[in-house]
């Protein structure tokens, strides 16, 4: 099959007077990974909202970030970060086996709060009509791809299937709803540190209850680990620097239910190529169909790996592996 030349995808203003529009884009040569985020970073940069000046925007937007790095920011670093423009993605679609390995994502400002963009209701109805109920403000763009960590596709996603019973929607929605199933047991032990807090505070010993915490000795705080995580909601992210020369052809990963390998043989330093070792049992056991991995380009070119992984249950991981874990990064 010869490469796709161009791509369809949906434009959701956030504005309710604007109507929804299918765009098409051109692919250029070796950059179908690059194109779109590329185009939908110029259309966020150039999107204003509704704070009153430059100068609220930017007290927001310095607050946000210290609230995510946990680190006071100076100027220097206000100025390099407000010179930087990215694209959050929302997955309604969730790739994996159990989709063939389509993925169906909403792309938005990742700056768009801190903008004072305004709510864009439809985008937020339709990711409910998805099961992932989520609250996205300003722009919003649908597109398809397939990416099965061999092959990375830009597909098409056209404005008819924008409908609650597009048969992509109901697929979505079977997805969540498995997930949450899962979650049942966790629920009943919610439902119980509640009594128990109750009981706390009816004998004056709420102080005494301890906070969960990782298991001691699980955490390395040496910086030796090769990766940074994180984690939100039912997602934990992994992301590893990579060289600018790195392919898909130089990343090795195996996802079990209990732990994963992770390896970037194109590393210089062979002490640096195994990232993740599966002889670690991770935190809690993963949903392996579910989860998914891939090389994201920055604008300055350079690269890193990012890995998705699917809990099998909904609960807080307080370390990412059971040994030797790099502590988390703070959303």
């Amino acid at each position: 099959m010869s490469p796709r030349k161009s791509f369809k995808y949906v434009y959701i203003p956030c504005d309710p007077a604007c109507a929804m529009e299918e765009l098409t884009m051109e692919i250029p040569e070796g950059r179908e990974m690059e194109c779109l985020l590329d185009t939908l970073k110029e259309h966020f940069r150039n999107a204003s909202g509704t704070l009153g000046t430059s100068a609220e925007q930017k007290a927001l937007f310095r607050k946000q970030l210290e609230e995510q790095s946990g680190k006071k920011i100076d100027d220097d670093m206000m100025d390099i970060a407000s010179r930087m423009q990215m694209v959050q993605p929302v997955a309604l679609l969730p790739g994996g086996k159990a989709t063939n390995w389509e993925h169906v994502n909403l792309y938005v400002d990742d700056r768009g709060i801190s903008k004072g963009l305004r709510r864009n209701d439809r985008a937020c109805g339709l990711a409910l009509e998805c099961g992932a109920p989520t609250d996205i403000v300003g722009d919003a763009f649908l597109a398809r791809i397939l990416d099965d960590d061999d092959r990375f596709e830009r597909h098409d996603f056209t404005l008819d299937e924008m409908s609650s019973s597009a048969p992509w929607v109901k697929r979505a929605y079977t997805l969540q709803i498995a997930k949450k199933q899962n979650s049942g047991d966790v629920q009943e032990q919610i439902r119980a540190m509640g009594g128990m807090k109750d009981a706390a505070n009816a004998m004056n010993l709420q102080d005494n209850l301890p906070e969960p915490g990782p298991p001691p000795g699980s955490i390395d705080d040496t910086g030796s680990q090769l990766y940074k995580w994180s984690q939100e909601g039912e997602d934990v992210v992994v992301v590893v620097p990579v060289r600018e020369t790195t392919t898909k052809a130089d990343v090795k990963c195996v996802v079990r239910k209990d732990r994963i390998r992770l390896e970037v043989t194109d590393a210089p330093d062979e002490g640096e190529r195994l990232i993740v070792d599966d002889a670690n049992e991770l935190c809690s056991d993963v949903t392996p169909d579910e989860c998914s991995w891939s090389i994201v380009k920055d604008r300055d070119g350079s690269k890193r790996l990012e890995l998705t992984l699917t809990k099998g249950k909904a609960m807080r991981w307080p370390c990412f592996t059971r040994m030797n874990s790099a502590p988390e990064t703070k959303q």
